[in-house]
């Protein structure tokens, strides 16, 4: 089977997004899918915006959903029979299996032969990978999940990443019920996080950002406090988080803003044994200064998490499923554009205005 997919070529920063037509050949080897939504995450901004590099020419995108569209021997990761009209969904990256990482370490994402979606050169093997494009082939070694019929294609786009990133983080720090978190960051994954953690049975959830809106957009999501460091200092803040737990301070940080300033501020929010998870350093040069002193006599725990063990999305999906009538997941994107005006949605998503911006290739 042969089909002629519709690409949207990145060439390097500053030069405009090319759409272009692509032969495609799909084999029963094969899992060909036909994208119905992409969205557009933080870490194709930082690519852009040349914060981090890219062989060109690729095809960005890695938050995507899409129906198989041809018949395959594979399936899914649950060992379901996959079929021709599938809606499904799947992990950000695809493993070997058999490597030190896959099958001593449980780091799958963290395979020697690790291959990522949206972020490869399109050429060769590495060819239709990327999620602003009609189609995308899947290698193997990916997991691939059926998306339930009562979440739709809103819900389920972005999870791949953004959510499926925050529970295998918490996963990894590990969550118990009625303590208090704060949130350094109201981007997708903060909103995600703020929401898990509650429904998780956390007590006090506090989430601290300079954008009211977003602030405002957390509270809808699980945040029963939300701080703006433009109008509160560090101490102040600190302070109002020991009010909330008898002076204590908080149980879990979660680093999810990127900015250089997030760890030393959760470090110092931190009660003693206190956990801190980071997320969101994905680009190089992130350097920071930690008061080492903190973490030594408070007796924190620091712990990066980078990508996500497979099985995770599993638990994403159903987290998705069963709270979807709670919070109203489909409203934290925004516009959706057509992949022809792929330059205008991303100059769109530059703005920072919506936590994702979409594209849907069959408009």
């Amino acid at each position: 089977m042969q089909i002629s997919a519709q690409i949207s070529h990145f060439h390097g920063v500053g030069i405009p997004f090319e759409v272009c037509e692509m032969p495609v050949p799909a084999t029963p080897n094969d899992v060909l899918v036909c994208i119905s939504l992409s969205t557009i995450c933080g870490s194709d901004l930082h690519t852009v915006s040349g914060r981090r590099g890219a062989d060109t020419p690729c095809v960005l995108g890695h938050e995507i959903i899409g129906t198989l569209e041809a018949p395959t021997q594979l399936r899914s990761a649950t060992g379901e029979t996959l079929r021709e009209g599938d809606r499904v969904t799947w992990s950000m990256t695809a493993a070997c299996g058999t490597c030190d990482y896959c099958a001593n370490r449980n780091l799958p994402q963290k395979c020697e032969t690790m291959f990522k979606y949206g972020h490869a050169r399109n050429e060769g093997d590495s060819a239709l990978s990327g999620g602003f494009a009609t189609h995308i082939l899947l290698r193997p070694g990916t997991a691939i999940y059926r998306i339930p019929d009562a979440v739709t294609d809103r819900e389920a786009v972005p999870i791949n990443c953004a959510l499926t990133t925050v529970v295998n983080g918490l996963q990894t720090i590990g969550i118990h019920h009625g303590e208090t978190a704060v949130i350094h960051g109201s981007g997708m994954l903060g909103i995600y996080a703020a929401a898990y953690l509650r429904e998780n049975g956390y007590e006090h959830v506090a989430v601290v950002d300079i954008n009211e809106n977003r602030l405002e957009t957390a509270k809808r999501f699980g945040a029963t406090h939300t701080f703006n460091p433009d109008k509160v200092s560090v101490s102040e803040i600190d302070e109002a988080l020991k009010e909330l737990t008898n002076g204590r301070g908080a149980d879990l940080g979660v680093e999810v803003s990127g900015v250089t300033i997030g760890i030393p501020n959760l470090v110092t929010w931190l009660g003693i044994g206190g956990r801190c998870l980071t997320l969101g350093y994905v680009y190089p040069d992130a350097n920071i200064s930690v008061d080492a002193h903190q973490l030594v006599t408070k007796c924190i725990t620091l712990r990066g998490v980078h990508n996500y063990h497979p099985t995770t999305l599993g638990t994403a999906l159903n987290f998705i499923e069963s709270t979807r009538t709670r919070y109203q997941f489909d409203k934290l994107i925004g516009k959706t554009y057509q992949l022809g005006d792929i330059n205008t949605a991303f100059a769109d998503a530059m703005n920072q205005e919506a936590l994702r911006i979409a594209i849907d290739p069959s408009l």
